[in-house]
């Protein structure tokens, strides 16, 4: 299972050399050409005579190139790699021979894990290089190549064991090799008065419980021990039968087996650069934050304690939603609430408000707004909590709000918007605010049938917040294709289980936003795009990726049938060196008709959409609408905390669209707006009236 270093490999090639009865003073290895091979090192080797110049007749062309396996396995010449590309027959070695060279899945990262050699599933192909490092343009393929974690729809790996882990959901790795190498990986084991967690499974043994970083230990648990599992274990050595449970209560548990450990792992070895333990907590209860609340309660006195009361309970659900808030968020938060919560009790009260920051952002401010379109700065959730009352619905708060915020994002670099410069609030994302404002207020939130009105009211409503708050946005792209900006606010009604949560609810919906006059192109890929947003705000377990969708979803025909297919075969295109993101882009369709749009935006989040930087920039070449699509599907996958901050920080307006986004996910949830009758009543008078108030 080791991995032999440089030296080791030398050794080796010159005792075989020796032993072959030619002696290292007659051959000698060539130190410059010594490199790295799948599965071992190949060293290459001549004449010290032809070496030197002192008998250049003696050289052996072409040179000869011995493979040194890691396994300790039988060196052997390896004669492909000996093929002479240009002889030069005269002695100059300049182009004597060639050699392959890996070029390597750029997803495997030979730093998370080390010692693991290259798996051969992870090489994507081999380019003929001539000793020089010079290409002569040769290629060959590796059929055997499987795409990276990220690019086949696993999340961002938040540790060198879930690095580990996504190698064997790709299948780079087999079971027992992911069991043999995340022995000496840290993992976290969680405890409680004082002991680590063991779950007994009567005569299956008993498991330690551990976890894979700090996103996935669950809210219950406020103290662990980072640890390495062969330590964890060998404490057990005399205890049979004992293995690992991994993730429990996660969205990807799994078992390490007793049996699987005795036949890979000698328990009893001392692990590799074994490091001290630690204890850790999460951020709330550490005293960096301590001494940071401290600071702030000498700023804000009571007001402070006040203002964050619930803190404890949003910050067991940011854990529970797999998205833990650090520090600097947290005294963002506490700071943010505090003077929110002043401004609001002055302006109840008739007092001056409190002076802002400069920088709202920074100090974990975005502005929401009243009823009437007055601005209310509000203290952030970053995406990662909300009302802790409210249970999920059928939808993920982090995944609806990522997806908003993520197509606002869109449409302003789609804009011509630069992050250096500011972006601006676009003018499809007002578009896709009175959409949602139009649902809200002509649908019920727990429908009864999947029946929806003959007509919805206007979204944009000149007295209600929404246009005030968007007055200074632009006009939308004046195409049809803007009109698939309407599958978000369609796919949204669907939050309650029941009637609404039917598919075909949301496609009524769609189609009445639409509007008769929009063509078909509009109509089918709305209607495409209303089952894409279904599934990725939906998605509990791992990252809803649009690729695996699409693959997974046969009941288009016709034109959108063609159009997926083209997708994924562009997308999927990534083993033969030619697959350039932008002419793949820009050779699907026009540019301009809807489903070419919707096309190209599928494609950027299909192929990108694990980096949503390169998606994004991407998806901006086609324009607002393409922009758009594709960042409320990135947004969607990866939350608004996987989009970068830079880009959040720039985009003045986020509290707009997060108001919107919070709106919609507290009127179509059951157990939010209807169950709350003052509430709805100031929503019916005043926030949202329904029909053509």
């Amino acid at each position: 299972m080791g991995t032999m270093n440089e030296e080791e490999a030398v050794s080796r090639v010159e005792e075989w050399l020796a032993g072959r009865g030619e002696g290292t003073g007659a051959l000698r290895v060539r130190r410059e050409y010594v490199v790295r091979a799948t599965g071992g090192w190949n060293v290459t080797y001549n004449t010290v005579g032809w070496l030197d110049g002192t008998d250049p007749a003696a050289g052996l062309f072409p040179s000869p190139v011995a493979f040194v396996p890691d396994d300790g396995g039988e060196i052997r010449l390896d004669l492909e790699l000996m093929a002479v590309s240009a002889a030069g027959g005269d002695g100059d070695d300049d182009d004597a021979f060639t050699r392959w060279t890996e070029v390597v899945d750029p997803e495997f990262d030979p730093a998370a894990v080390p010692g693991l050699p290259v798996p051969k599933t992870a090489i994507v192909r081999w380019e003929q290089q001539t000793l020089y490092g010079e290409p002569t343009g040769a290629v060959r393929a590796n059929p055997e190549h499987r795409p990276g974690p990220r690019f086949s729809g696993r999340p961002k790996p938040e540790s060198a064991v879930e690095t580990l882990l996504g190698y064997l959901r790709v299948e780079w790795i087999t079971p027992e090799e992911f069991v043999h190498w995340m022995l000496d990986l840290d993992v976290l084991a969680p405890a409680k008065d004082g002991h680590l967690q063991v779950r007994d499974f009567g005569d299956a043994g008993a498991r330690f419980v551990v976890y894979t970083s700090e996103a996935q230990i669950p809210a219950e648990y406020t103290v662990w021990q980072r640890v390495q599992p062969r330590v964890l274990l060998r404490r057990a050595k005399d205890t049979p039968g004992v293995g690992l449970l991994v993730n429990p209560g996660r969205p990807e548990p799994f078992n390490v087996y007793p049996e699987t450990l005795r036949q890979v792992a000698d328990l009893g070895l001392p692990a590799k650069a074994e490091r001290p333990e630690s204890v850790g907590r999460p951020a709330y209860l550490s005293e960096e934050y301590a001494k940071a609340y401290e600071a702030l309660r000498e700023e804000y006195g009571q007001d402070l304690g006040e203002a964050t009361s619930n803190l404890r309970n949003l910050t067991d659900q940011a854990r529970d939603n797999g998205l833990p808030l650090s520090t600097d968020e947290l005294v963002r938060y506490a700071r943010a609430a505090t003077l929110s919560y002043k401004r609001s009790r002055a302006k109840y009260d008739g007092r001056p408000l409190p002076e802002l920051p400069d920088d709202l952002f920074a100090n974990g401010l975005v502005t929401h707004f009243y009823d009437d379109g007055e601005p209310r700065p509000s203290a952030w959730n970053f995406g990662k909590f909300y009302n802790p009352t409210i249970p999920v619905g059928s939808f993920a708060y982090p995944r609806l709000v990522g997806a908003y915020v993520g197509f606002a994002l869109g449409d302003a670099l789609g804009s011509g918007g630069d992050p250096a410069e500011g972006l601006p609030l676009g003018g499809l994302t007002r578009q896709l605010l009175f959409h949602t404002e139009s649902v809200i207020r002509g649908l019920d939130a727990t429908p009864d049938n999947t029946e929806i009105p003959a007509s919805l009211p206007a979204g944009g409503r000149p007295d209600g917040w929404v246009a005030k708050a968007t007055a200074a946005a632009g006009p939308a792209p004046a195409e049809f294709s803007a009109m698939l900006a309407t599958a978000l606010a369609a796919t949204v009604t669907g939050g309650v289980p029941g009637p609404a949560d039917d598919p075909f609810y949301a496609m009524k919906v769609v189609r009445e936003l639409v509007g008769s006059a929009a063509g078909h192109e509009v109509v089918h890929g709305a209607e495409l795009l209303v089952n894409l947003f279904r599934a990725q705000l939906a998605a509990r377990n791992g990252e809803p990726a649009v690729a695996n969708f699409l693959a997974g979803f046969d009941e288009y025909s016709g034109e959108v049938g063609e159009l997926v297919k083209t997708v994924l075969d562009l997308r999927n295109d990534v083993d033969g060196g030619s697959a350039d993101d932008v002419e793949q882009f820009d050779s699907i369709g026009d540019g301009r008709t809807p489903l070419s749009v919707l096309g190209r935006a599928l494609f950027a989040a299909a192929k990108r959409g694990h980096d949503p930087e390169a998606a994004l920039t991407l998806a901006a070449r086609g324009g607002a609408v393409t922009g758009a699509l594709t960042g409320a599907m990135v947004g969607a996958r990866l939350t608004v905390p996987g989009l970068p901050e830079t880009w959040l920080a720039a985009f003045g307006d986020l509290g707009v669209v997060d108001n919107m986004a919070g709106d919609a996910y507290y009127y179509f949830n059951r157990f939010g707006l209807p169950r709350e009758p003052e509430e709805r009543r100031r929503w019916d008078a005043k926030r949202y009236p329904r029909g053509d108030q």
